[in-house]
């Protein structure tokens, strides 16, 4: 079975995705932006016939969070991340109900439920015993580790 952990947001290249491969123990990345992410799972089936795979979805929905975030700043501070917190919210709920309409299996995680975010130095002690593509352990990778995280939540929440 192959968990496709997502990390969504509306920004150019925000969705993050991680392939974790369970059986084989591999984890791949992708970055795109919304738009691709629509193209991308119209060829995207449920079970991959040729490996014997399935693919099933986390999503980080933060739309199931119903709460304000940082409350610091002016009037036009608080003003843009309110549009950006709302903004997220929509496109996580749009990629949840994208992939139930295309018959995948999704499980959608809060962001309280997903937790702090996680640093390099966990990923690596997490990934040691695994095969890793498309990861470099850069400061800007932060959305790759929370869409590894979230595949990794899978199990617990579905």
């Amino acid at each position: 079975m192959v968990v496709i952990g997502i990390d969504p947001a509306i920004r150019k290249n925000g969705f993050a995705l991680c392939f974790y491969d369970t059986i084989n123990k591999t984890v791949d990345f992708l970055i795109m932006d919304f738009v691709d992410f629509i193209i991308y799972t119209e060829s995207l089936k449920k079970y991959d016939v040729n490996n014997f795979r399935e693919y099933v979805f986390a999503v980080e929905n933060s739309n199931l969070q119903n709460l304000s975030f940082d409350m610091k700043g002016n009037k036009g501070i608080l003003a843009r991340k309110s549009r950006n917190v709302g903004m997220n919210q929509a496109v996580s709920q749009l990629t949840c109900d994208l992939l139930k309409r295309r018959g995948f299996e999704v499980v959608e995680i809060s962001p309280k439920q997903k937790g702090a975010k996680l640093e390099h130095e966990t990923f690596k002690a997490l990934t040691m015993n695994m095969t890793v593509a498309n990861y470099k352990g850069l400061k800007g990778e932060q959305d790759k580790r929370d869409a590894f995280k979230i595949a990794l939540l899978y199990e617990k929440y579905k």
